[in-house]
């Protein structure tokens, strides 16, 4: 079977850069060009499939879209080093110099950029997102669909529950209980102004 992706953004075009390949790259049909498929067009006999999308949400939304057969394939970069006892979830993606170190869990279709720290004893549930230069340091645990912005950092034995997005800058410094934004350092709960 042949690898492809579903997605044409920026992510998506990193990804193929990043394995130094041009793969077929599915999209909703409504936003098909000369350079990419229709999703409804998407056969699981004939690929393997990564969903190449930078926002853990809509990672999450299109994955319900796809047929059950549907066969996932990771990408672990070169030049990211894994080095003990590191389970990595099936449609992952790990970047260039990314580094994990020891006793981790990561779940399925996540996504490290390049530059990512995975620090000892960390749980990461599904549909993680790291962007560019994020460090978890050790004895995290994460929930699923939670997004890193770039830069930001999570200090050693925190928790941090489902739906969570951190942004750009920030450091979370204690445990984070509610789905939301959360900006700054301490990285704290973005109120939307009404």
């Amino acid at each position: 079977m042949k690898k492809a992706l579903i997605g044409f953004g920026g992510h998506a075009r990193e990804v193929m850069v990043q394995m130094g390949t041009k793969l077929p790259c599915f999209v909703d049909d409504e936003y098909v060009d000369n350079n990419t498929l229709p999703l409804s067009m998407f056969n699981p006999k004939k690929y393997l499939i990564m969903i190449a999308i930078g926002d853990s949400e809509k990672r999450f939304q299109v994955m319900k879209k796809l047929p059950k057969e549907t066969i996932f394939f990771s990408f672990i970069h070169p030049t990211a080093l894994i080095l003990d006892n590191v389970e990595i979830g099936e449609g992952t993606f790990i970047g260039a110099y990314s580094i994990l170190t020891t006793n981790i869990k990561i779940g399925k279709h996540s996504l490290l950029n390049r530059s990512n720290h995975i620090g000892h004893d960390t749980i990461i549930g599904d549909f993680f997102s790291a962007m560019p230069g994020s460090i978890v340091s050790g004895n995290v645990t994460i929930g699923n669909k939670c997004y890193l912005g770039t830069n930001s950092s999570v200090r050693e034995k925190i928790e941090i529950c489902d739906s969570v997005i951190i942004g750009l800058n920030s450091g979370v410094v204690k445990n984070i209980n509610s789905s939301g934004i959360y900006i700054g350092t301490p990285a704290t709960k973005f109120k939307i102004k009404k």
